[in-house]
């Protein structure tokens, strides 16, 4: 081979080994682009006793309604000493912890809960980093978010029968209505318990798009396997009122709830 040959030999070989190279290196740095995660973590102490453990941090994108609506982003229960780790894409978050009685990352909150919202809210998530915060939750000393019962009689609403799985009367059973389709949380109205012939009606004092469940107990999450039930007439559940709208015939059977909400959304 000449001294030209084995010259652009070495020349191609180099190039050959700077592509290979270029190509691991961006490899290298797209993994580790991807690897790269963000969110807030910290400790949840309950006021004056020490850490909390099983409590839930929650994120949302406003204040608003004092962040006492369903939020999705919910981390991890916190460990025995309190710490937790909550990933969450950059943004800024109102940030609030709390520990229900029942256990639940989910629900009305009773007396008897624990609360606490971050005292320098909102919180700015970087990408590629954790911000530290550390929240201090106190006991609840009454009864939130539990709907009202409404009047009695009016021009405007729904009514029907509650069925227990059989397809007899349900008695005692809560009729609620959400304005929220995914029916998680505080229910804008509720019917007073059904009668023994399984009868309800609710009254709502302005028209609207409800979507509609029922269960035999108010107050908390769904417990799997407890008798829960939704419209099923319309497949999202889902009833009209206008101005003067009543509505028959909204029929709702009782079954085992199939999912298990005590579990955080991922």
């Amino acid at each position: 081979m000449t001294n030209r040959g084995k010259n652009l030999l070495g020349v191609f070989a180099a190039s050959f080994l700077l592509l290979i190279s270029a190509g691991c290196a961006g490899e290298k740095v797209a993994a580790e682009k991807k690897e790269a995660d963000s969110g807030i973590k910290g400790q949840v102490l309950v006021e004056n006793k020490g850490a909390s453990e099983g409590a839930f941090v929650y994120a949302y994108d406003s204040p608003f309604n004092d962040m006492r609506v369903p939020t999705k982003l919910i981390s991890e229960p916190t460990a025995a000493d309190g710490t937790y780790t909550f990933k969450l894409p950059p943004g800024h978050y109102y940030i609030v912890a709390r520990k229900r009685v029942s256990g639940d990352p989910k629900g009305y909150l009773v007396k008897g809960d624990y609360e606490g919202k971050y005292s320098e809210n909102p919180v700015e998530v970087k990408e590629g980093a954790y911000t530290s915060v550390n929240l201090s939750i106190a006991e609840l000393e009454g009864a939130f978010l539990l709907a009202p019962y409404l009047a009695e009689k009016g021009d405007r609403g729904l009514s029907g029968k509650v069925t227990d799985e059989n397809g007899g009367p349900a008695s005692g059973a809560y009729v609620m209505l959400y304005t929220d389709k995914e029916m998680i949380g505080i229910p804008a109205y509720l019917s007073k318990p059904s009668g023994r012939d399984g009868e309800y009606s609710v009254y709502v004092p302005k028209p609207g798009t409800f979507y509609v469940a029922a269960r035999l107990k108010y107050g908390g999450l769904p417990r799997k396997g407890e008798p829960y039930g939704t419209y099923d007439r319309d497949p999202e559940h889902m009833v009209v009122l206008g101005e003067k709208d009543f509505v028959t015939g909204v029929d709702i059977k009782l079954g085992p709830f199939p999912h298990d909400l005590t579990k955080p959304a991922k």
